[in-house]
């Protein structure tokens, strides 16, 4: 059985956090808002992270590699931003965004066409802190899936004991068969060491990343919109 670190935090911190998500409001995939999508599946209160265990020290430094998997609403929508929450980073502090496209919509990523990728230094890390990353003109149509990797480094406490970090945050209150969690894929998913969906047999806690897209109709997808109406008002004459 292939191990998962997992980190939760407490009940009442996660009490404590609630009110001041709220602004987040309560994000239900594919919601609607004037002629955009937000694809989520978690609520703004992901409380968990999850990372490389202290056992894979023999393997040294781990890419891990987590994400959503989503489906258009119409036939081709615009990715306009991502935004994603993350865990614990290690020294490197960096993190790399994906976007991939799943010709055969089936809702498991591992086979994916790579469309989009880039490198973000610093990043935001903690509950609630949230990296928003603007998208220009990149197309999805029927399944995609939206991922951040990052190269875990093993460390050693003062006791030297190893240790990673844990990067990548979740919700457990979500559903979680459309998330997934992979070592050592560097962004090559049907290459990865591991793959796992969240809701697998080796994950002892279920739940839904926190990354989120936020789509628009694609332009061809507007004008086809457009013409129908003037028609419809045309007939109604």
């Amino acid at each position: 059985m292939m191990e998962l670190r997992i980190i939760q935090m407490s009940s009442m911190m996660k009490t404590t956090l609630v009110s001041s998500t709220l602004a987040l409001g309560t994000l239900a995939f594919a919601a609607s808002t004037s002629s955009a999508n937000v694809y989520s599946y978690d609520d703004g209160v992901s409380n968990i992270t999850l990372g490389p265990p202290r056992s894979f020290e023999q393997f040294g430094d781990i890419d891990v590699l987590w994400g959503n998997y989503f489906h258009t609403e119409a036939a081709t929508e615009e990715i306009t931003t991502i935004s994603f929450e993350l865990g614990s980073l290690s020294p490197n502090n960096q993190v790399a965004l994906w976007i991939y496209d799943d010709a055969d919509n089936d809702n498991d990523p591992t086979n994916a066409t790579s469309l989009f990728s880039m490198t973000i230094d610093n990043p935001l890390t903690g509950l609630g802190q949230e990296n928003i990353v603007n998208i220009a003109n990149l197309a999805v149509s029927g399944g995609f899936f939206v991922a951040v990797s990052h190269l875990s480094e093993l460390e050693y406490d003062n006791n030297d004991n190893p240790d990673y970090s844990s990067p990548a945050r979740y919700d457990p209150d979500a559903r979680a068969d459309r998330s997934w969690f992979y070592y050592g894929s560097f962004g090559d998913l049907p290459n990865a060491g591991y793959g796992t969906r969240m809701d697998g047999p080796d994950v002892p806690i279920p739940g839904a990343f926190a990354i989120r897209a936020t789509t628009v109709p694609a332009p061809s997808m507007l004008i086809l919109s457009s013409a129908g109406l003037l028609l419809g008002a045309r007939r109604r004459r």
